[in-house]
């Protein structure tokens, strides 16, 4: 049995029942150590107001901007720690910014995580991960990886 899993999530439909399939594992498996992560994209180019200051390294964004991305990643972790607490299970909550499959990559790999547990369909720029973000993870992490649809 697997002893750390990490579950990707982005807030779509799959992700929250990939972190649901995790959590039930948790209940029958309790010695399981469960990470759910969410790891915001950096705004592209194309997504910046003309306002925006920005140079080659540094984008500075409006307040406004900031705060919706806050707000964001705050709600799709809450959503994954409140059906946490609701099944009874404990877990641990990451948060991350960068590119989603690198990120959950690197991540599995710094800590050891024996499956990474990923939607397959998400909230990515063509509206499915698989082929995109979930693909690569499959393609990239030497691990196992399960993908929920």
């Amino acid at each position: 049995m697997f002893r750390r899993i990490l579950v990707a999530t982005d807030g779509s439909p799959a992700s929250d029942k990939a972190v649901e399939t995790v959590l039930k594992i948790k209940l029958q498996y309790p010695e399981v150590e469960v990470s759910i992560l969410h790891v915001s994209e950096a705004p592209s180019k194309t997504l910046i107001e003309p306002s925006v200051e920005q140079s080659s390294k540094l984008v500075v964004l409006p307040d406004s901007t900031r705060m919706s991305l806050i707000r964001e990643r705050d709600e799709i972790l809450e959503k994954a720690r409140i059906m946490a607490e609701e099944m009874g299970v404990k877990v641990r909550l990451l948060s991350r910014v960068g590119d989603p499959a690198s990120i959950i990559i690197e991540e599995a790999e710094k800590g050891n995580y024996d499956l990474v547990v990923i939607g397959g369909e998400g909230l990515g720029k063509s509206g499915r991960i698989l082929g995109g973000v979930a693909s690569r993870v499959v393609n990239r992490f030497k691990g196992s990886v399960l993908i929920i649809r």
